[in-house]
C-alpha cells in the first residue's frame, strides 16, 4: 500500500515537472483537455475520455501559419534518475502542425479579380501559359489545376488568402482564386466562339445595370472596379509575325475587349499594332507579368478599357432594341389600320357617298347650264394625201417591172444569138405569114 502511494505521488510530481503551470491556473486531475488547433482556444474533451490522461499545450497564434518552419513541441529533460524510471510508462502526445503558408505581397493583397482570355498558337500549351504568368511569381501564393470546360480550359490562381471560420469557431485560410486564365479551343478558325465568350459576362452585367442609366464617369468607375465580371484583357500568344488570320481576329475582337499581342518565338520583332488595340503593349513576358501584377496603373487602364468597350456594346444593343421596338409599334399600327379589301363593302360605301354628293350638289342651286348648240352630224373628212399615196404606190412597181423586162430581153437576145434559134424563128415567121395570107 505504501509502494502504490509513493508511485502515484512520483507520477504526479513528474507530470508537474514536465508541464509547469502557475498555481492559480492549475487544472484538477479529473479534467481532461485536448490539443488546441491553430488560432483557436482549447475545446472541452469529449465524454468518455480517460480521466488519467493529462495534456497541456500552449495555443498557437495565427502568425504561425505564415512562418518559415514549423516548431516542435518542447520536451523537458528529467531532473533525476528516479523521475526517468517513474515516467517510462507515460505517453507524451505530439502535435503535427500544418505547413507554413506563403505570405502575400502588398501587390497581391490589392490586386483584385483578374480574368485573362488567352488564345493563339501558344494557348494550347498550358505549361507555357503557366510559366509566362504564374511560375516563380512571388505575388502568387497558390496555383490550382487546369479544369476543362465546354469552351476550353481554365486555371485559377491566388494572390491572397481568405480567412474563414468553421462551425466550431476555428480559423482557417482558403485561397482567394482571384486570378483566372481561360483558353479557348480552335480560335484561329472560329472567332465567333471567342466573341461569344467575351460577351457572356456582358449579358450578365447588362441585367444588373439599370437600363435608364446613361453612360457616365460614375458608371464607368463602377464597371471598372477590381471585382467586375468582365474579362480584363485578351492575350494573343503568337510564335510568328502578323498574318492575315491574326489581323482579322484582332479587327473582330478589339472593339469588345483590350487586345494584347505577345510574341514568344525566336523572332520577337516589334510590328505596328492594329487599330483599337490596348494601350498596354508589352515587349516580353516579364513586361507582361510586371504590368499585370506590379503595376496598378496598367491594370487599372486595362479595366477602364474593358469598361469602355462594354458601355459601347451596351449603347449599340440599346439602339438596336429601340429601333426594333419602334418598328414593331409601327407595324402594329399599320396592321390595325389596314383591313382586308371587301368589294361589296366598298361598292356600298361608294354608292352612299355618291348619292350624298349628288344630293348636296343639287341643293346648292348654282349649277352652271351650258348652251344647247344642237346636234351636228360629223362631216366626213377627205384625206388629201390619199390619191398621192395611191399614185406613189403604183409608181413603186415600175422599178421591178423594168428590171424584169431587162432580164427577159437579155435572155431573149442571148437565145437569139444562136444560129439554130434564128433559123427556127425565121421559119416560124414565114409559116405564120403564109397562113395569114391563105386565110385572107
Amino acid at each position: 500500500m505504501e509502494y502504490n502511494s509513493s508511485a502515484v505521488s512520483g507520477n504526479t510530481s513528474t507530470i508537474r515537472i514536465l508541464n509547469p503551470r502557475p498555481e492559480h491556473h492549475s487544472i484538477p486531475l479529473t479534467e481532461a483537455s485536448q490539443p488546441s488547433s491553430p488560432r483557436s482556444s482549447p475545446l472541452p474533451s469529449p465524454p468518455g475520455s480517460p480521466s488519467e490522461s493529462i495534456s497541456s499545450l500552449p495555443s498557437v497564434g495565427s502568425s504561425f501559419f505564415f512562418s518559415s518552419a514549423a516548431a516542435s513541441p518542447p520536451h523537458s529533460k528529467p531532473h533525476s534518475d528516479h523521475a526517468r524510471e517513474s515516467t517510462q510508462g507515460l505517453i507524451i502526445p505530439s502535435l503535427t502542425l500544418p505547413e507554413a503558408l506563403p505570405r502575400p505581397t502588398p501587390y497581391g493583397k490589392t490586386l483584385g479579380d483578374v480574368r485573362l482570355l488567352v488564345i493563339g498558337d501558344g494557348a494550347e500549351d498550358h505549361t507555357l501559359v503557366s510559366s509566362l504568368l504564374l511560375d516563380d511569381n512571388e505575388d502568387v501564393v497558390d496555383i490550382g489545376t487546369w479544369d476543362e470546360t465546354s469552351d476550353g480550359f481554365v486555371l485559377r490562381a491566388s494572390t491572397d488568402w481568405i480567412e474563414q471560420r468553421d462551425a466550431h469557431g476555428l480559423e482557417k485560410f482558403e485561397p482567394s482564386r482571384n486570378f483566372e486564365i481561360v483558353t479557348s479551343h480552335r480560335v484561329q478558325s472560329n472567332a465567333s466562339s471567342v466573341l461569344a465568350m467575351i460577351q457572356s459576362p456582358f449579358h450578365s452585367l447588362l441585367e444588373i445595370v439599370d437600363r435608364r442609366c446613361q453612360p457616365s464617369v460614375a458608371l464607368a468607375n463602377l464597371i471598372a472596379s477590381p471585382w467586375t465580371p468582365l474579362y480584363t484583357a485578351l492575350i494573343i500568344l503568337s510564335a510568328s509575325g502578323p498574318s492575315t488570320v491574326e489581323d482579322n481576329l484582332i479587327d473582330t475582337l478589339a472593339p469588345h475587349i483590350p487586345v494584347v499581342v505577345l510574341r514568344y518565338g525566336p523572332d520577337r520583332t516589334q510590328f505596328p499594332s492594329r487599330p483599337h488595340m490596348s494601350s498596354f503593349r508589352p515587349s516580353s513576358a516579364i513586361a507582361l507579368r510586371n504590368g499585370l501584377f506590379c503595376s496598378p496603373e496598367t491594370l487599372s487602364s486595362l479595366r477602364y478599357e474593358a469598361a469602355e468597350r462594354f458601355l459601347r456594346w451596351r449603347e449599340v444593343e440599346r439602339a438596336v432594341e429601340n429601333l426594333g421596338a419602334s418598328h414593331r409599334e409601327t407595324m402594329h399600327c399599320i396592321s390595325e389600320k389596314v383591313h382586308r379589301w371587301d368589294k361589296a363593302k366598298w361598292e356600298a360605301e361608294w354608292e352612299l357617298r355618291f348619292s350624298q354628293d349628288v344630293a348636296t350638289r343639287a341643293g346648292e342651286g348654282d349649277v352652271t347650264e351650258r348652251p344647247d348648240r344642237g346636234i351636228r352630224l360629223p362631216v366626213p373628212c377627205v384625206d388629201p394625201l390619199h390619191i398621192s399615196s395611191l399614185v406613189s404606190f403604183s409608181l413603186s412597181f415600175l422599178d421591178p417591172i423594168k428590171a424584169l423586162l431587162r432580164k427577159r430581153t437579155s435572155e431573149f437576145l442571148e437565145k437569139l444569138s444562136d444560129g439554130e434559134v434564128r433559123v427556127a424563128l425565121l421559119g416560124s415567121f414565114c409559116i405564120g405569114l403564109g397562113l395569114g395570107l391563105m386565110i385572107r
